[in-house]
């Protein structure tokens, strides 16, 4: 595999912690012994040297042997506070309650829901009041939900089986009366189009909130460094970053070329933290360049990172996400 970034490897967590990374092949070979084979708590951090950024060619796998691990009885930190958290609001927040100031103009009812996620409208409320505002200038018809069930992201990632197929089970029962679900997260668009989907009788249509990206109306200025989506782009959906970077460019921006790297947002803040950080911070140091004004994405996690680690980092770009950039 050529290296994206000279000197860096493309696997982020084997770049961070290669003693514990497990290559493609490590992978394989312990999902044919599976049955055979029983997980201690020494293993959480071979197991959990992961931020699913979809990079790899075995991720389903991956999942299988961290629900392994689970049913093998261990344990990490955050489980029982994540098993709470689901059970009392069907988040992985101690709260389900939206911090959006939504907009006006959303209809009451339309065949088209707009899902948010938790973590958007939870923890990051201006940037989905951005994509909301967003779709409303586009004319996109949709609707939104007063309440949310989690798509059940997290405890997949964490090898929370049966949990993960109840948010599964109950989205799917609320996505029966809608035509289309438009997606604000990368990880809900592929959870629903893989996992949920095929629960349905109904050819209900799922999408990505970057298939409406359009050039601004107005034109704008400055020099913009792009966190593109590995959870697009590294699960079938290839493309994104060209039509992403060609609306930018349109609306009057200078696009630059920083060569495409995980941020580490990929499970959340969650798991091993200590990798996600490091990752982050790496990607930070991509970013921290004279000549790029802004730095954005359009992925709710992605958001996070960048948010979060622009400002520990020092770096010199301004983050924008992109919404606001378009708006």
């Amino acid at each position: 595999m050529k290296e994206r970034i000279k000197g860096r490897k493309n696997f982020p967590t084997e770049e961070v912690d290669s003693d514990n990374f497990l290559s493609d092949n490590e992978i394989r070979k312990l999902i044919n012994r599976k049955k055979k084979i029983k997980f201690s708590q020494e293993d959480f951090d071979k197991l959990f040297n992961c931020v699913h950024c979809g990079e790899c060619e075995t991720e389903p796998e991956r999942f299988l042997l961290k629900q392994k691990f689970i049913e093998d009885g261990n344990t990490f930190d955050e489980k029982n506070e994540m098993l709470e958290y689901f059970q009392k609001y069907r988040t992985p927040y101690p709260t389900n309650k939206m911090r959006i100031k939504i907009p006006e103009g959303i209809p009451s009812e339309s065949d088209t829901l707009f899902f948010m996620g938790c973590l958007s409208t939870i923890r990051i409320p201006k940037y989905t009041e951005h994509a909301l505002q967003y779709l409303l200038n586009q004319n996109i018809d949709f609707t939104i939900l007063e309440e949310e069930i989690c798509c059940g992201w997290h405890l997949l990632a964490s090898g929370l089986k049966s949990e993960f197929e109840v948010c599964i089970n109950e989205n799917a029962k609320v996505f029966e009366k809608y035509r289309r679900v438009i997606c604000l997260c990368p990880a809900c668009f592929y959870l629903f189009k893989t996992y949920l989907l095929p629960k349905l009788n109904t050819d209900l249509e799922i999408k990505y909130i970057s298939d409406y990206i359009k050039p601004s109306e107005s034109k704008h200025l400055g020099r913009v460094g792009v966190q593109h989506l590995c959870q697009l782009m590294n699960r079938g959906k290839e493309g994104v970053d060209t039509l992403v970077n060609a609306s930018l460019k349109r609306s009057g921006y200078e696009v630059i070329d920083v060569p495409h790297w995980c941020c580490g947002g990929g499970t959340g803040w969650m798991g091993r933290t200590s990798i996600i950080e490091s990752v982050a911070r790496k990607r930070m140091s991509d970013f921290n360049r004279e000549d790029i004004d802004y730095v954005t994405t359009y992925c709710p996690s992605c958001w996070w990172i960048l948010r979060r680690f622009s400002k520990l980092c020092k770096i010199k770009p301004k983050a924008k996400d992109l919404f606001e950039l378009l708006l």
